[in-house]
């Protein structure tokens, strides 16, 4: 008959601690949108080394473009807000104006 391995409380507390605080990262950083094993391998240093060409000319060519693009989308998104804010101003106007209308005409 074998003996049963007896473990203390600390003992059955760090066990579960080491299965369970991993576990529970991955499923908040799942809830989260995230990829955790993927998060887990760059916090621990693991992750697959991709050698990426040094920077060139081209590449921060067509960064300066693509953020030169954002910002005409956003200069044009802007536009069309203001343009809906003082339709909704005449908007707001001429309900007060008809409010007062209507107030005076008690």
């Amino acid at each position: 008959m074998a003996k049963r391995l007896k473990l203390t409380g600390f003992a059955r507390f760090f066990i579960l601690l080491v299965i369970l605080a991993p576990l529970s990262y991955l499923i908040a950083s799942y809830a989260n949108g995230e990829d955790g094993m993927e998060n887990i391998k760059r916090l621990v240093g693991i992750t697959d080394q991709v050698e990426q060409p040094a920077t060139s000319k081209n590449q921060g060519e067509t960064a300066i473009v693509s953020k030169a693009q954002r910002i005409a989308t956003l200069e044009q998104e802007i536009a069309v807000l203001q343009d809906s804010l003082e339709a909704k101003d005449l908007e707001i106007a001429e309900m007060k104006r008809q409010i007062r209308l209507l107030k005076g005409s008690r």
